[in-house]
């Protein structure tokens, strides 16, 4: 009878722990909660997201995809590309695939000369473009 309790409390801990692992993962599109899960902090008043996409792998490791449109104040914009942390850089399709290989249509629609380009000074991948036509912002990064 013991050796039953102790193999049902094992269960029901791995039962948890996955559930608790694999209910970490998911695909939000359009959510109010990307910026957040983005950025790491509320959305400010002042920023518009008009599109947004974000998937986070279900298990253990770090794994994510994200791309987001969005519309902010010239701070908000300049803070995104400030030259202490973002180098100014060309635009082009092997910047762009470290983003992913799929984006949403809705992402970098324009060819691109159309957008000018930032990428991060330490070892991120992210990537943040700014169309040069109507300023919307676009920001990509995946880890695989």
């Amino acid at each position: 009878m013991r050796r039953t309790g102790q193999v049902l409390a094992i269960a029901v801990v791995l039962l948890i722990v996955g559930l608790i692992l694999g209910g970490c993962g998911g695909t939000w599109v359009d959510d109010q909660d990307n910026f957040k899960r983005i950025f790491g902090f509320d959305k400010p008043f002042d920023v518009e997201v008009r599109h947004s996409y974000y998937w986070k792998s279900p298990h253990w490791s770090t794994e994510y995809r994200y791309y987001i449109a969005l519309r902010g104040s010239i701070k908000f914009a300049s803070g995104l590309t400030t030259p202490q942390v973002m180098i100014p850089a060309v635009p082009d399709t092997s910047a762009l695939a470290v983003c992913g290989s799929d984006p949403p249509r809705w992402f970098l629609s324009k060819p691109l000369s159309h957008y000018a380009m930032w990428t991060p000074k330490n070892s991120g991948k992210y990537r943040v473009f700014r169309d040069e036509d109507d300023g919307t912002l676009y920001v990509c990064d995946e880890q695989l």
